[in-house]
């Protein structure tokens, strides 16, 4: 099963990769603003909610609360994101500074939530040249 290996391996990642950005101060490139989730980041959140699909304990609207954050961000690559970017942020409410994510809190569960982060996914980065120019591609992914 692959399922629990990419997790694993892609949670990893994306923490060393938090901690560089952190340490060298550095911004996202990502275009979006407060107004969406930067490309760099997009799998963390769509892994990180697939992940939680059959969690009955932490609901989307929970997903923001920082006593669920602190028991669980090692545990859940959704809650570790939603946790980093309240570190990292200051001054304002999250639905301020990530008025996106606050929306995900009223969707009514997890596979919704998956499948929209899919569904936005493909249209914010899969199907923008200027994100996916930099992709490797092969005779197993193509670009066309």
């Amino acid at each position: 099963d692959f399922g629990p290996m990419v997790v694993h391996i892609f949670f990893r990642y994306i923490s060393f990769v938090r901690k560089i950005q952190v340490h060298f101060q550095l911004e996202p490139a990502g275009a979006h603003g407060v107004w969406g989730l930067d490309e760099y980041q997009f799998l963390s959140f769509l892994i990180g909610s697939a992940q939680l699909i059959d969690n009955e304990n932490i609901t989307p609207s929970q997903a923001i609360e920082d006593d669920i954050l602190d028991k669980y961000k090692d545990d859940y690559m959704y809650l570790s994101c939603i946790k980093h970017i309240k570190t990292v942020k200051h001054g304002g409410s999250f639905g301020e500074y990530a008025p996106l994510l606050y929306s995900i809190t009223g969707v009514a569960n997890w596979e919704k939530v998956a499948k929209g982060l899919v569904k936005m996914y493909e249209d914010e980065v899969l199907k923008k040249f200027v994100v996916v120019q930099h992709f490797y591609f092969g005779s197993i992914l193509i670009l066309g």
